[in-house]
């Protein structure tokens, strides 16, 4: 759930990296996955709700604001 003030992404990425906006990437190369056409919105007060993965590490990032990542192990 965004509880943010501002829109960001939420995109699959096999390795994390940097984002589509440049000058926030801070020396990080984009993460191929990370195009504005690939990495779903997540508006202020919006949610994903992920189903069905396969077992395994899932990593995901904010591909705005690149720090922002997280990794779903799933069993």
């Amino acid at each position: 759930m965004n509880k943010g003030g501002r829109e960001h992404t939420f995109a699959e990425v096999t390795n994390f990296g940097g984002g589509f906006v440049p000058l926030l990437n801070i020396g990080l190369n984009p993460a191929p996955e990370c195009t504005p056409a690939n990495a779903t919105p997540l508006l202020p007060g919006a949610t994903v709700k992920l189903t069905g993965l396969a077992p395994g590490l899932h990593q995901y990032q904010c591909c705005i604001h690149p720090w922002m990542r997280a990794t779903i192990r799933v069993q």
